[in-house]
C-alpha cells in the first residue's frame, strides 16, 4: 500500500499560515501499487491539486483528477467540498454510509447536482442503527479490505432530523490482503471507543486527528504517551504542531506531523 497525504498545496505554491481546522485534516490517497487510488475524503482544495499539481504526476492514475473512488468518513464541508469540483469525467464510485447518503441528498444535496454531471455510483457502507462496523471492498481494489467503525461526531452545522446517529462519523481500518499490512486512519476529530483501540493495536500505520488543536488547546499527554506505546510503525498525526511542543517533542514519540505531500510505503 501507499498513502499520500493531500491537502490542497503544490511546488511552488506559497501559502499563508492557517489556524488548524477540519480543511487541513484527513484527506488523503490510498493506492496499491498498481495505478488504482481511492481518495479518504475530498476538499475543495484537494480536488484543485489533482488538477494542476504536477508532483502527483510521480503517482501514476492520482493527478489529472482520474482518482474517481471516493471513501467518506463523514459528511463534513471540508471532507466533501471537492466533489463538486470532481463533476467533469467518468461517474464518482462513492462509499458512505446511510447517513452521510442522507446528509449529501438533504442538508447538503451535492449528490443530486452530481447526477447531472458525471453521475454516482453509490455504494453503501452498512454502519448504521446497532451495526457499528462493517467490511467492504472498493472496485478495482480487490487486494484491500476496508472496515469501517462508528466514531462519535458532534452534530454537523447543517444537520437536519435526529442527530448524532451511528454512521454520521467513522474510522477506516485497511488491510492488504496480500501483504498483511495494516492502516487505522480516523480523521474525523471524535473520540475512539474500544473497538477502535483494537484496531489500533493491530495497525502498522495510524493516521489520526490531533487531540489538540492549536498551542491554547495542548494534547493530554496521557493520550500523547498511549500512542507512543502502541506498535505501528508510523504514526501521524493531522492537525496543529504547536499543540504538541513542536517536531522534537512529537519524534520523542515516534510521532510525525502530516504535511501536503507526505508519502507512507507499506
Amino acid at each position: 500500500m501507499k498513502i499520500v497525504v493531500l491537502r490542497g498545496g503544490g511546488p511552488g505554491r506559497r501559502r499563508a499560515p492557517q489556524r488548524a481546522g477540519t480543511r487541513d485534516r484527513g484527506v488523503l490517497a490510498l493506492g496499491c501499487g498498481e495505478g488504482q487510488w481511492v481518495l479518504i475524503n475530498v476538499s475543495a482544495a484537494v480536488a484543485h491539486q489533482l488538477d494542476s499539481d504536477v508532483s502527483l504526476d510521480a503517482h501514476p492514475g492520482l493527478g489529472g483528477a482520474s482518482a474517481r473512488a471516493v471513501v467518506l468518513t463523514d459528511a463534513q464541508v471540508d471532507h466533501v467540498g471537492g466533489l463538486l469540483s470532481l463533476r467533469d469525467g467518468a461517474p464518482i464510485d462513492l462509499y458512505a454510509t446511510p447517513s452521510v447518503f442522507e446528509s449529501l441528498t438533504t442538508a447538503l444535496p451535492v449528490l443530486p447536482v452530481l447526477q447531472h454531471y458525471c453521475g454516482v455510483h453509490w455504494h453503501v457502507v452498512p454502519v448504521a442503527g446497532d451495526r457499528r462496523a462493517a467490511s467492504f471492498r472498493v472496485e478495482g481494489m480487490p487486494s484491500l479490505e476496508f472496515t469501517a467503525l462508528a466514531t462519535a461526531a458532534p452534530a454537523l452545522p447543517h444537520a437536519l432530523g435526529e442527530h448524532p446517529r451511528v454512521g454520521d462519523s467513522i474510522a477506516l481500518a485497511v488491510r492488504d490482503l496480500a501483504t498483511g499490512q495494516r492502516v487505522f486512519c480516523a480523521p474525523g476529530l471524535a473520540p475512539l471507543g474500544g473497538l477502535a483501540f483494537d484496531w489500533m493495536r493491530e495497525a502498522d500505520c495510524l493516521l489520526l486527528d490531533s487531540p489538540g488543536e492549536d498551542e491554547s488547546t495542548p494534547a493530554d499527554p496521557l493520550w500523547m504517551d498511549l500512542l507512543r506505546d502502541l506498535p505501528a510503525r508510523h504514526k501521524v498525526l493531522f492537525g496543529a504542531e504547536g499543540a504538541h511542543g513542536g517536531p522534537a517533542a512529537l519524534a520523542e514519540r515516534g510521532i510525525a506531523m502530516a504535511f501536503d505531500g507526505m508519502e507512507i510505503d507499506l
